[in-house]
């Protein structure tokens, strides 16, 4: 996962107004702005309205990229500035915390076993229960990261989804390369002490597995007890799924479980709705400049 480079040719050809080159550069940010955005919020709509919000700020500002840093790094920064203090409509830290998860966690399989614990004895799923332990494991693990707060949860994704380098994650929260290590030391203690106890997945010993979840989530989801949460929308969403798990899972690594999200496909309709701000703004006119 990376927020994509234009290159500096088009940014500077769609700082003075260039229209092809400002659509290229839309179309090189937008999925990684929108993947960074989903993993902070935590709700796919909200990311589709950060996303916008954002973009419009990288437009609307390009004038003000010095080139001191990488392209993409402004932009992250920019992104940075959004995702810390938007308003969201998925509960998060400190309403979440990994010791209310945990219980949750800890009720659902109770609720497994006074079924008579369908899927706790290692019998093989259906295809669609398959699935839908997968959805459950993304909807799970989004739901630990929503239980940190916001500054370390940026911490861990730019290190564990996006891979950034130490040295560049520090420039993107503007702190310094120690502090960062430190951030990221923190977040990481708190996931994996999580994992370790909570997460078949992260630790084949622990109780819980997403298949034990399943009835008590059904019945949660009869009673409309439960938001939509972040999973695979779409066929190419759940096939990835199913092979980074697969293959990423087996490393028995709270990080892997992170990295094994897909790529989250940007809704179709934002492009246009970022055309239509910038037009109405006068942003999307041949006769005027970005600057």
């Amino acid at each position: 996962m990376k927020i994509l480079d234009p290159g500096l040719a088009i940014v500077q050809a769609a700082t003075d107004g260039d229209l092809a080159a400002l659509d290229a550069l839309l179309l090189a940010i937008q999925p990684g702005i929108y993947n960074l955005a989903v993993r902070m919020l935590g709700n796919r709509d909200d990311a589709a309205d950060a996303t916008q919000e954002i973009l419009l700020k990288v437009i609307t500002h390009l004038s003000g990229f010095r080139r001191e840093s990488a392209f993409t790094t402004w932009v992250f920064q920019v992104a940075r500035n959004h995702l810390l203090t938007a308003i969201t409509r998925a509960r998060e830290s400190p309403e979440v915390s990994l010791d209310s998860l945990a219980e949750r966690l800890q009720q659902g399989i109770e609720f497994s076993l006074r079924q008579g614990d369908p899927y706790g004895g290692g019998q093989a799923l259906r295809p669609e229960e398959k699935i839908e332990a997968r959805q459950i494991a993304l909807g799970c693990t989004q739901n630990m990261l929503m239980a940190i707060d916001r500054e370390q949860r940026l911490a861990y994704v730019l290190d564990a989804v996006f891979g950034l380098p130490s040295k560049e994650a520090a420039e993107v929260l503007g702190i310094s390369a120690a502090a960062y290590r430190q951030r990221l030391s923190r977040a990481r203690a708190k996931l994996d002490a999580f994992t370790r106890a909570s997460c078949g997945l992260a630790n084949p010993a622990a109780a819980c597995s997403c298949e034990r979840q399943m009835p008590a989530l059904r019945q949660a989801r009869a009673a409309g007890l439960t938001q939509p949460g972040v999973i695979a929308s779409d066929r190419s969403e759940r096939e990835a799924v199913e092979r980074q798990f697969d293959a990423l899972v087996r490393m028995v690594d709270a990080a892997a479980l992170f990295r094994a999200h897909p790529e989250y496909r940007v809704p179709a309709s934002l492009q246009g709705a970022i055309r239509a701000v910038l037009s109405q703004e006068g942003y999307w006119d041949e006769e005027r400049p970005l600057n």
